[in-house]
């Protein structure tokens, strides 16, 4: 397991500038595992006793969070290094990228550094909708199509400080490092994203990128352009007059997996070229400021258990000509689930990320590094050991052996866990026996 986790962080270890960070990045990792938490004594616990006690391994993770002769900028390019690693390994005939923002909860926080306020749907008030609390945004851009996630793009931030320019540019900044980090001469890249990147600038920015989207379509009263072929122009419509319009040109059926449930559904498919309108002239320019653009419309349509029909409306730049190309299209976007998972890893039951109890932003930013890489870890370590290692592992976290057992992470992590810990507890028997004459009585 030790070697695995410096095998995996090793692309990160190579941009520190000392030998003794090197060497504590693969303890914070692997803490973060065994503890299944981001406290920093809860992570000293699971070091072996024979190389050091709790409070030395703690104040080794606590210099690497604190030390200044780097910042979090070099943990997050070895993060991207290893997202590379990821690619280069499975190498996946294209990339789907998913990018997300998301709302980290800190609820009895108020005077931490960059504290600030955050709309939570889950879990929801007593009303049942979202909410607002104290906390900290973030965002991620992941390749969602290969076995091991790969993170492109990661920042945690705060509305109240200097460096925030606004939300869109955090997500023009993961659309254009992701495409540094995988060159269009080398890879074709496809951003998928829900409803809250429907938006003309974000389209705008994948474009100039030279990549492709796919994002669901929040703003179906937006006016669009859709081409007459018998009058041979562009006539004004609403989108949404034109979905539900847009006859089908075929259907699927898609399999569908949740919470340990399995269902299938018939899909039906439509799809319509369109074009946004031209951004009206300035008084400043006497051109107009962005030209128009063709995107494709993809009206995927089913019914769910009670009878209602459910309508997903997707908007991508990528040409839609059989049901072959929508089929395709249909998929990539569904990837985007898995960041969402990845996400319900790194918070709940998982690693906990939202406990950290660190008080900069700085400390923070470092922090919700080691935890994304110690998530994608237990995800490399499934995938690069042996079946039945991992399996080993699974028995260990406390796998039923049962038909309805879910394998996912989080019983690997269960095992990965026990190990450390079971290691740290035997060390600890052969530096301090149990004292069991403290038991005798006097006869």
């Amino acid at each position: 397991m030790k070697h695995s986790l410096s095998e995996f962080v090793g692309p990160l270890l190579e941009l520190l500038p000392d030998e003794r960070l090197r060497r504590v990045v693969p303890i914070a990792v692997q803490g973060i595992l065994a503890g299944q938490s981001p406290v920093v004594a809860a992570m000293a616990q699971s070091v072996s006793r024979q190389e050091a006690e709790p409070w030395a391994a703690a104040k080794r993770v606590y210099r690497l969070l604190h030390n200044r002769r780097f910042t979090h900028v070099q943990l997050q390019t070895g993060l991207y290094k290893v997202a590379q690693s990821a690619v280069h390994r499975e190498k996946p005939s294209y990339l789907v990228v998913a990018v997300d923002p998301v709302n980290f909860e800190k609820p009895y926080t108020k005077k931490l550094e960059g504290v600030s306020i955050v709309h939570k749907s889950t879990p929801p008030n007593l009303n049942g909708k979202a909410r607002l609390a104290h906390g900290y945004p973030a965002i991620t851009a992941t390749v969602v199509n290969t076995r091991v996630p790969a993170t492109t793009y990661a920042q945690w931030f705060s509305y109240t400080t200097d460096d925030f320019l606004s939300q869109n540019r955090e997500v023009e900044q993961a659309i254009v490092t992701t495409r540094t980090l995988f060159p269009a001469s080398q890879y074709h890249v496809r951003y998928v994203a829900d409803s809250g990147l429907d938006d003309h600038k974000v389209f705008g920015q994948v474009e100039r990128v030279q990549a492709h989207f796919i994002i669901r379509a929040s703003h179906l009263e937006r006016i669009v352009q859709v081409y007459n072929p018998r009058l041979e122009r562009w006539e004004t419509e609403s989108l949404a007059d034109l979905v539900s319009t847009i006859p089908h040109e075929g259907s699927f059926e898609a399999h569908f997996n949740h919470a340990g449930y399995t269902w299938s559904s018939n899909i039906s498919m439509g799809w319509l070229l369109i074009r946004l309108p031209q951004t009206p002239k300035t008084s400043e320019t006497s051109e107009t400021s962005e030209s128009a653009q063709e995107l494709w419309v993809l009206v995927a349509e089913d019914t769910d258990e009670e009878g209602k029909e459910r309508v997903l409306v997707l908007l991508t730049n990528v040409a839609i000509r059989t049901m072959e190309d929508a089929q395709q299209l249909y998929s990539d976007w569904r990837m985007r689930g898995r960041i969402e998972h990845g996400y319900r890893f790194d918070q709940e039951q998982g690693l906990d990320v939202e406990d950290m109890r660190v008080r900069t932003l700085e400390r923070m930013r470092r922090m919700f590094v080691l935890v994304l890489l110690a998530a994608q870890f237990v995800f490399y370590l499934i995938e690069s050991w042996p079946p039945m290692a991992v399996q080993w592992l699974r028995r260990l976290g406390g796998k039923l052996g049962l038909s309805t057992d879910r394998d996912g992470p989080y019983i690997v992590l269960r095992g990965l866990s026990a190990v450390w810990e079971a290691v740290a507890a035997l060390t600890w028997l052969l530096v301090s026996p149990f004292p069991h004459e403290a038991f005798q009585r006097c006869g």
